[in-house]
C-alpha cells in the first residue's frame, strides 16, 4: 500500500510541475508579445511637433503712382555745320596745294593754285593793245579839235569834222572792249587761286602739285569750323512735342551735353519713316564727324500703378508674374500671393499694375523664400523703391 501510494504521489507531483512550467512559459510568451506590441506602437506614434521659427523678410508699402517717366535714347550722327567740296572753276595744272588734311584755315586763306603762265602774256598783249587804242583816241581828239577850229574859220569842211569825231568814237569803243578783255583775264587769274569760303578744317586733299585738274573737279573737302551738329531721326509723335530752340540733352562718348534744337524737318524719311531733328552741339567740345550720339528725351506715361524692386517679383506659369502680399491676421503677418502685370522696367525697379489697395505691404526681397500662407516676421525694407 505504501509503495502504491508513493508512486501515485510522485505522478501527481510530476503533473503539477509540468502544469506549472507550462503556465510559466505561456505567461512569459504572453508578456513578451505584449512588450513587443507596446514597443512597436510607441515607435509608430509621432512625437509632438516643435514650433518652427518665423522667417524674417523685408517688407515695403505699396505707394500708388499715376504714371511713370521713360528716358528714350535716340541715336544719330555728328555732322559739320557745312561741308564744301572745293574745286577750281577753270581746269589747269595744279602748281601749289598749301594745306594738309586736318588743317584749320581762316576765311579767305589761299589753299591751292593752278598754272597761270598762259594768262600773263595774254594780259600783257591786251594792255599793249589798250595803249595803242589810247594813242589813237588821243590823235582823234587832237584832229577833231583842229577840224573844229578850221571849220569855224571856213577852212575845213563839215565832213572832215565828222570823220574826226567818228574816229575818236571808234578808238574809245576799242579801248572799252580791250579793257573788258583785260578784266576777263583778271577774273581767270583770280579763279586760278583756291581760297577758303569760310573758317574751316580741311577734310580730304584730293589733288597734288603737278596733277591736271578738270573744271569743277574736287581738290579739297572743307568742313565748317563752327560748332558741330547732330542729326537724329525721331518718331513723328515725339518730334511733334519739340520746337526749334528747345534745350535737350545729348550723350556723346559717355558724357551728357547740353544741346539746342536748330531745325526740325517737316517731311518723313521714306526709308525709316522718321523726322530728322538737327541739334547744335556745345562749342568747345571735341567731336568726331560721323560719330554716334544719342538724344535723350524724357517722356511721361499716364498709366496708374506702383513701383517695386525687381527682387519683389515671383515668376509664375505661362509668363505670369506675382508678388507676395503681406496681410495681418490674429496669429501675425501672413503671406498671400497677388498677381501683377509688369508695365515698365528701368533695370533695378519695375512699374507694376495689380489689385493691391493703397498702403498694402509686399515682400520686397526674395519672395521665393516664403510659401503662401506662411507666418513671417516683417521687417521694413531699406529704400525699397530706389
Amino acid at each position: 500500500m505504501t509503495d502504491h501510494a508513493t508512486s501515485g504521489f510522485r505522478r501527481a507531483l510530476r503533473r503539477m510541475l509540468t502544469l506549472t512550467v507550462t503556465l510559466v512559459v505561456c505567461g512569459g510568451a504572453t508578456a513578451a508579445v505584449f512588450a513587443g506590441f507596446s514597443l512597436v506602437t510607441s515607435e509608430q506614434m509621432p512625437a509632438p511637433a516643435a514650433v518652427a521659427p518665423r522667417t524674417a523678410v523685408s517688407v515695403m508699402t505699396v505707394e500708388p503712382a499715376q504714371g511713370y517717366t521713360v528716358t528714350r535714347r535716340l541715336t544719330g550722327q555728328v555732322e559739320a555745320a557745312a561741308r564744301t567740296d572745293l574745286g577750281f572753276e577753270l581746269g589747269g595744272r595744279v602748281t601749289e596745294v598749301l594745306v594738309e588734311e586736318g588743317d584749320l584755315v581762316a576765311e579767305g586763306a589761299v589753299l591751292a593754285r593752278i598754272d597761270t603762265s598762259a594768262l600773263i602774256p595774254e594780259r600783257a598783249a591786251l594792255e599793249a593793245e589798250l595803249a595803242a587804242l589810247a594813242a589813237d583816241a588821243e590823235l582823234a581828239r587832237l584832229t577833231l579839235a583842229r577840224n573844229d577850229a578850221l571849220t569855224e574859220r571856213g577852212f575845213r569842211s563839215v565832213a572832215a569834222q565828222d570823220d574826226a569825231r567818228l574816229a575818236l568814237t571808234r578808238a574809245a569803243a576799242g579801248m572799252a572792249a580791250t579793257t573788258a578783255r583785260i578784266a576777263g583775264v583778271d577774273v581767270r587769274l583770280e579763279k586760278s587761286v583756291l581760297t577758303a569760303p569760310f573758317a574751316a578744317r580741311i577734310g580730304a586733299r584730293m589733288a597734288d602739285p603737278g596733277q591736271t585738274a578738270a573744271a569743277g573737279q574736287t581738290v579739297l573737302v572743307l568742313f565748317d569750323a563752327a560748332p558741330a551738329r547732330a542729326r537724329i531721326g525721331l518718331p513723328p509723335e515725339l518730334a511733334e512735342g519739340l520746337s526749334v530752340g528747345d534745350a535737350v540733352k545729348v550723350e556723346s562718348n559717355g558724357a551728357v551735353l547740353d544741346a539746342v534744337i536748330r531745325q526740325i524737318r517737316p517731311d518723313l524719311d521714306p526709308d525709316t519713316r522718321s523726322r530728322s531733328v538737327v541739334v547744335t552741339l556745345p562749342a568747345g567740345t571735341p567731336h568726331v564727324l560721323g560719330d554716334t550720339v544719342a538724344l535723350m528725351l524724357t517722356q511721361t506715361i499716364a498709366d496708374p500703378g506702383f513701383w517695386a524692386p525687381l527682387s519683389a517679383l515671383r515668376e509664375g506659369v505661362r509668363g505670369s508674374w506675382s508678388v507676395m502680399a503681406v496681410e495681418t491676421t490674429a496669429q501675425g503677418d501672413r503671406t498671400q500671393p497677388a498677381a501683377v502685370e509688369v508695365i515698365h522696367s528701368d533695370g533695378a525697379r519695375v512699374f507694376l499694375r495689380g489689385a493691391l489697395p493703397p498702403g498694402a505691404r509686399i515682400v520686397a526681397q526674395a519672395p521665393d523664400r516664403v510659401a503662401p500662407g506662411q507666418l513671417i516676421l516683417a521687417q521694413i525694407a531699406t529704400h525699397p523703391q530706389e
